[in-house]
């Protein structure tokens, strides 16, 4: 591949050449079961998706090992066109708002301290091969999360999780506490900053969500919550449960993860300390992807159309 459009973070890898299927075997299965992935189909459909990247005259540069191109092949299950039409609305939102979706910097203290405050955990893997996210919504610091960046940090976090393959198959479980939430985290959002991001998060980042789990929501902020679910995906919203206690919440916790106060033992600032050593190791990798490059004259108009056929979002994935 000659053209400057594939690119990969490291083309001497051997997981660009033959790439390896190394998780356990829980995750080969749930490949196989749930999104019809297996050696074959992944080695055929990883040639394709490149060589269309090659042939693509309005993508300049973009990354082409196993690892990024899996994204969107497990996410739409193998269909490459699906996936290809899923890079490129990927690669025209981190193009049309730079200064939301790049330069996602791990070493940045300020990403480092809203990680650390708590508010966000990534507790690991449960049972099911999920990896489990957890927010404290009372831990949010309202002038640390104003925008744009307590939006780049959660896609800093996504970024991340995105380079760790047991993520792109498992998918995530959200689980969310508001017991106690400051209102006062939303005040500096405008109504198209906030549907920008919940549009990201939900529809144009390759990401695999389950079911999310919420408790304790004041009355006061249904109206608002509404409103952000408004722009997501309604697959998402279709798997929110709420509930009235944290206990009835608790129950859902797989107990090999669960935190100290959630019914389990986990300590989260001792574990909070670890995944963000975890996360600034991918800090090259995600940095990196600032080099990819599209043809925005070409996709202007397209993004803009897309965007005027979805009445609640950006685009739909």
């Amino acid at each position: 591949m000659s053209k400057l459009a594939a690119y990969s973070v490291n083309k001497s890898s051997p997981e660009y050449e033959n790439y390896q299927f190394v998780l356990p075997a829980l995750y080969r299965e749930i490949a196989k079961e749930e999104l019809r992935e297996d050696d074959s189909v992944r080695e055929q459909s990883l040639a394709e998706m490149r060589q269309w990247i090659v042939n693509n005259p309005h993508i300049r540069k973009c990354r082409t090992d196993a690892k990024f191109l899996l994204r969107f092949l497990r996410l739409q299950k193998f269909s490459v066109q699906m996936a290809c039409e899923a890079l490129e609305r990927y690669l025209m939102m981190r193009e049309t708002y730079p200064s939301w979706f790049q330069n996602l910097d791990a070493s940045d203290p300020a990403m480092k301290e809203l990680y650390l405050d708590g508010a966000t955990s990534i507790l690991g893997q449960d049972s099911a091969g999920r990896t489990v996210v957890f927010f404290r919504i009372a831990r949010f610091v309202a002038e640390k999360v104003t925008p744009p960046q307590g939006g780049k940090f959660i896609a800093l976090l996504l970024e991340s999780m995105l380079e760790w393959e047991e993520v792109q198959i498992g998918g995530l479980q959200l689980m969310v506490d508001y017991t106690d939430m400051d209102m006062r985290i939303f005040e500096k959002w405008s109504s198209s900053e906030l549907q920008l991001i919940m549009n990201a998060y939900s529809r144009l980042y390759p990401m695999r969500y389950n079911d999310t789990h919420a408790a304790k929501l004041p009355k006061k902020a249904i109206p608002l919550i509404e409103k952000l679910l408004s722009f997501t995906n309604p697959k998402i919203r279709e798997r929110i449960n709420c509930y009235a206690t944290v206990a009835e919440m608790e129950k859902h916790f797989d107990p090999s993860i669960a935190p100290k106060g959630y019914g389990g033992a986990v300590d989260l600032d001792t574990l909070n300390q670890s995944m963000w050593a975890r996360i600034e190791q991918q800090r090259d990798v995600v940095l990196g992807m600032d080099n990819m490059e599209v043809d925005l004259d070409h996709y202007a108009p397209i993004w803009d159309e897309m965007n005027a056929t979805v009445p609640t979002g950006l685009s739909s994935a």
